[in-house]
């Protein structure tokens, strides 16, 4: 679940909450349950043709780091299939937009570091978004993102699917969103791994959603 709030013409609340994480293999229990939630605030220091907006975020360790999927012909094999890396951690992140002239179409530079506790390796990232509008109803949008560690991370440090210590990689999507309505979209992203990829699991990711505007 992901939302943003106006709070201001410049200032706005944000949140990014899996309220159900999952992760399973075919011979293993599934790990599942809530994850860590993000909540942050953003705002817009520049405005007009090159909108530069700068927020911070806080991510809550609501998800359970100890979480096992136990074999299910051999109790005894388990493997670690958390919902959170039980840590807080502190975003902070800043935006670069601008439009293409009288063309419905932008581009979007980012870049962010993240600032980890629970002994875990500060991390950065930095990627960029170019979206074109068609028959102004549906948006197509070409992402490329990159995150990595600031050092060599701690091996001794707990790691697991995406989550905890050393967590790298480097993403390309393609994504739509569709107005269904004067307020609902559907959305439909792929993305894909390529370059560093450190605790996690390459392969072909796919995500639907629905987004509500008011």
């Amino acid at each position: 679940m992901y939302g943003e709030y106006g709070l201001s013409d410049r200032l706005e609340a944000t949140l990014n909450f899996p309220v159900f994480r999952r992760a399973s293999f075919p011979t293993l229990t599934p790990g599942q349950g809530v994850g860590d939630p993000e909540i942050g605030l953003r705002y817009g220091v520049l405005t007009g043709k090159w909108p530069l907006a700068v927020g911070v975020a806080v991510e809550a360790p609501l998800g359970n780091p100890n979480v096992f999927g136990r074999d299910r012909t051999d109790p005894s094999i388990v493997l670690r299939l958390p919902t959170g890396d039980g840590e807080w951690n502190v975003w902070t992140r800043a935006a670069l937009s601008h439009t293409l002239g009288k063309l419905p179409a932008f581009f979007t530079l980012s870049a962010g570091y993240n600032k980890r506790t629970g002994g875990f390796t500060d991390q950065y990232s930095y990627g960029a978004q170019a979206g074109y509008q068609f028959f102004q109803k549906a948006w197509l949008t070409a992402t490329v993102r990159t995150l990595a560690s600031v050092r060599a991370p701690d091996p001794g440090q707990f790691a697991a699917i995406g989550l905890g210590e050393g967590v790298a990689y480097s993403t390309a999507a393609l994504g739509t969103s569709v107005a269904v309505t004067k307020n609902l979209s559907a959305t439909a992203d792929w993305a894909v791994g390529f370059g560093t990829l450190r605790n996690v699991y390459s392969g072909s990711q796919y995500t639907f959603g629905l987004a509500w505007e008011w």
